[in-house]
């Protein structure tokens, strides 16, 4: 199926007169830490655009300190820097929404870069034509380091590779009936506040609201992010199950997302049981009991290879555009499907440990800094009176948000 949604899928072209433009935006990064140069290529990479206004919400004693050599940096007068004691991502982010004063909103990831072309805002805003439109998800790809063959290059490989399956996998449900859960690093659309799993509440929020969800996975939307790195990697997989341990039961029982989306939602009840190092062997212990019932098993040993085939070619189906782009990294490919078969014992404990819902890099900011993770909290607007206009009230909590746009807030009352 995910192969005949691939084919099917095609991304919204531009407008020849679009509503929106650059200028009606304005972007907002939550951050710890403004001194790294991977932050630096990231501001840049946005004030290379006409946005309106870039506003940086940042927290702890650290990025208090490192403000003036940042200014003396950054000059542009569309900057606005802003600082909280308190770092919570989903507070920064509440914190910078009084600075926005534009149509639209972008909520931007501190390690994502926007491609260098003008194109890029112009095909993504394109599906907001459509006056149901309610958010928009872009692709995200990590960058390539250019690694000689090694360990290094290995975790590189697999962080490149985690994405290319997601577009895959999103590129495939969108295709099939138009479902599209926003994800974690990169969403265009209505949002509230940020801290873990707000990308899946988001999602619910929308169909339940009649918004339509809209993907533009194209190239020219195409934007870049810093990931694979041993040991950090190999947390953020860890957190990024937990993520979908919270989530997805909360998905299956939202009555309109099986109405909307049937296909979509069923993927997400699949994900619960989708563990190669369980699934694989209870595969062939079954097509050894059917060869044995119908007394073929002088057969098994082919049946098997071809049976073993069939799944590592599927495996490579899903990652084939990256082979496409980097051939050499071809020698990795054992090494992925082993990878594979370790995620099924850190799928169980997240299932163990899915209570774990903190933003990570807020509590790196600073060993002094409180770090607030509260369970639930609130984003209202009190004056919205349709969906059109604003959202009038968002619940949830949000990991990697990588960039989103919505439509503007106009007053807020943020609350426990």
């Amino acid at each position: 199926m995910s192969i005949i949604g691939n084919l099917r899928y095609r991304p919204t072209s531009r407008s020849t007169s679009p509503k929106f433009k650059a200028s009606d935006l304005t972007v907002v990064i939550p951050t710890t830490d403004i001194v790294p140069e991977t932050f630096h290529r990231v501001v840049r990479s946005v004030l290379a655009h006409s946005v309106a206004k870039l506003v940086i919400s940042t927290a702890g004693p650290k990025a208090e300190k490192d403000e003036g050599a940042f200014r003396f940096l950054f000059s542009d007068q569309r900057i606005v820097l802003l600082h909280r004691e308190v770092a919570s991502r989903r507070e920064q982010t509440a914190h910078a929404m009084k600075y926005v004063d534009t149509p639209l909103l972008i909520l931007q990831d501190d390690h994502t870069y926007w491609p260098n072309k003008n194109s890029f805002l112009q095909f993504t805003l394109a599906p907001f034509e459509e006056p149901s439109a309610g958010a928009v998800g872009v692709g995200l790809e990590a960058r390539h380091r250019q690694h000689a063959f090694s360990l290094a290059g290995f975790w590189n490989f697999l962080g490149m590779i985690y994405l290319v399956r997601r577009h895959y996998e999103y590129c495939g449900t969108f295709g099939i009936d138009c479902g599209e859960y926003l994800n974690e690093r990169v969403c265009f659309g209505l949002v509230g506040p940020l801290n873990v799993d707000d990308d899946k509440f988001h999602t619910r929020w929308l169909v339940e609201h009649d918004w339509n969800i809209k993907l533009q996975a194209g190239p020219e939307t195409m934007m870049t992010t810093e990931l694979g790195e041993w040991p950090k990697f190999n947390e953020q997989v860890s957190r990024w199950l937990g993520t979908s341990v919270r989530s997805n039961p909360r998905h299956l029982i939202h009555r309109k997302s099986w109405i909307r989306h049937p296909y979509t939602t069923w993927t997400l009840l699949v994900w619960f049981v989708r563990m190669s190092l369980v699934l694989e062997p209870l595969m062939f212990w079954l097509l050894h009991a059917v060869l044995k019932a119908h007394d073929q098993l002088q057969h098994f040993r082919v049946a098997t290879v071809t049976l073993y085939a069939f799944i590592t070619a599927m495996k490579f189906v899903k990652i084939l555009a990256h082979f496409k782009k980097h051939p050499t990294d071809v020698v990795y490919f054992p090494g992925y499907v082993i990878y594979g078969y370790w995620c099924t014992p850190v799928k169980i404990w997240a299932l163990l440990t899915w209570w774990n819902a903190s933003w990570a890099t807020a509590k790196a900011a600073t060993s002094s800094t409180k770090v607030v993770d509260s369970p639930m909290m609130e984003l209202c607007d009190t004056n919205a009176t349709n969906t059109a206009d604003a959202v009038t009230c968002i619940m949830g909590s949000s990991d990697r948000l990588g960039s989103c746009v919505r439509r503007r807030l106009e007053r807020f009352v943020y609350k426990e």
